[in-house]
């Protein structure tokens, strides 16, 4: 997965011709014979085949293509990922309906569309849910630039929108930063509606942590101290033309979008399906992990500017997540017991660290709820394709793929193909956490319902 790509960086390396020249792929993906050697190597060898999925689909980390770049993300999967089993007819026959039920910021989605196949997603996180929302709706261009005049028209300091008090504005943006920021939002929301309004609050989302005093390397607000503070603070850009580049980027984007995608179906939890939504042909995930990733907080800053948390408390969001860190000491003792899966891992370090336990405990219990809902939305004959990589707990490994796979064949379902990559970085690995780790490999699983 990539880390967080900040607006900046996409400012200085995004011309403005880049983002009108066809996407390089224009012609057509097709990956058939591709897959049809790795499965016959898997099938040879029964182990998984070390891939390198840069190698196979020839797009460079952190290319500009369609609007995946729209707002940053951390921890986002690699696109080529998606892209190659999206473009292998064996898994994804022609107009496929395909779902992501952990889709995050919609990388997936997008590569669906982009695809021609039809996209639907969940994600806890309503930011996640926001940006997903913005970067699978095609708008024609000439309702954003009008829209975009009325905002810059009607944008007036002194008119304000409430902040949500999830965390303390003041100690994130300076008073003049905030002043505008507000007035900004309020413009937004008294001249747009329906999907525009979507657009442009993810616009605005995607400018909020530069325009904050949180160090912009890190996922996870980290407020600036002496030195590199006063450097940032010199560096600060003007609210209103900031928020203008990034329309204007994004309305390129958005361009390279089909014409007929019409913002991609998007659900609250993984967990719940009772039967109503279309059933997928094709799923591709990559689930959270134990304790190990901080998606709400690293969205902190927008939720409090957007007001997306309930009750104004990020750790009601928090508590929706799979994976979440936070539990009370009363909580420890509970245990899922979903058929002894991880047992002795859990065993081992319930001794030295009952919160960890606890938290890989309940990580795996509520991820055979969601692998209950994910088999029920896969229709007979459809493929999952599962991308989770193995982390650190207490200093120990924690074999996440092989637990996650555990779960999915006790569900019914058949593995057809198993791939493993090296990957570079990860946007939000706890590092500075003594009792979680970094991870270094991808295990793809491909899985059939039959």
């Amino acid at each position: 997965m990539d880390a967080d790509v900040s607006l900046d960086t996409n400012l200085a390396r995004t011309s403005r011709a880049e983002l009108h020249r066809p996407l390089r792929d224009a012609v057509r993906w097709n990956f058939r014979a591709e897959f049809d050697r790795l499965q016959t190597s898997w099938r040879h060898r029964r182990e998984p085949v070390e891939v390198n999925f840069r190698h196979i689909v020839p797009l460079g980390s952190g290319v500009d293509r369609a609007t995946h770049l729209f707002h940053p993300y951390p921890a986002k999967l690699l696109l080529n990922i998606p892209l190659f089993f999206l473009s292998s007819p064996q898994v994804a026959p022609k107009n496929s309906r395909v779902f992501d039920p952990f889709c995050g910021s919609g990388t997936v989605l997008v590569e669906a569309l982009l695809a021609g196949h039809r996209a639907a997603g969940a994600d806890a996180n309503p930011l996640a849910r926001l940006i997903a929302q913005a970067k699978t709706c095609h708008i024609p261009s000439f309702k954003l630039w009008q829209s975009l005049q009325s905002v810059l028209s009607e944008f007036h300091p002194g008119r304000s929108s409430e902040f949500s008090p999830v965390v303390k504005q003041e100690f994130w943006f300076t008073e003049r930063v905030a002043a505008d920021l507000s007035a900004l939002l309020y413009s937004i929301r008294q001249n747009c509606d329906g999907h525009t309004l979507v657009f442009m609050e993810a616009c605005f989302s995607s400018c909020v942590k530069r325009l904050s005093v949180s160090d912009p390397r890190l996922s996870v607000p980290v407020r600036l101290k002496g030195d590199a503070l006063e450097a940032h603070l010199q560096s600060l850009p003007d609210v209103r033309t900031f928020f203008e580049k990034a329309v204007r980027l994004n309305i390129a984007r958005l361009e390279k979008l089909p014409e007929q995608a019409c913002a991609a179906s998007l659900e609250f939890d993984a967990r719940h399906y009772a039967g109503g939504s279309e059933q997928a042909d094709l799923i591709i995930t990559s689930p959270p992990y134990a304790g190990a990733q901080k998606y709400i907080r690293s969205s902190s800053l927008s939720i409090g500017w957007l007001g997306l948390a309930p009750d104004n408390q990020l750790r009601t969001l928090e508590r929706q997540n799979i994976g979440r860190e936070h539990f009370s000491k009363l909580e420890y003792g509970s245990s899922s017991n979903v058929q002894d899966l991880g047992s002795d891992f859990l065993a081992t370090i319930r001794s030295e660290n009952p919160l960890r336990s606890h938290i890989a405990d309940v990580y795996l219990h509520e991820m055979n709820a969601a692998a209950d809902a994910i088999t029920r939305r896969l229709a007979n004959s459809g493929h999952l394709v599962l991308v989770v990589g193995d982390n650190m707990i207490c200093g120990r490994p924690f074999p996440t793929s092989a637990l996650l796979k555990k779960i999915f064949l006790r569900k019914g379902l058949t593995v057809i193909l198993e791939l493993v990559d090296d990957i570079r970085s990860r946007g939000l690995m706890t590092k500075r956490n003594k009792t979680a780790g970094t991870i270094e490999r991808e295990h793809v699983v491909v899985f059939q319902k039959v």
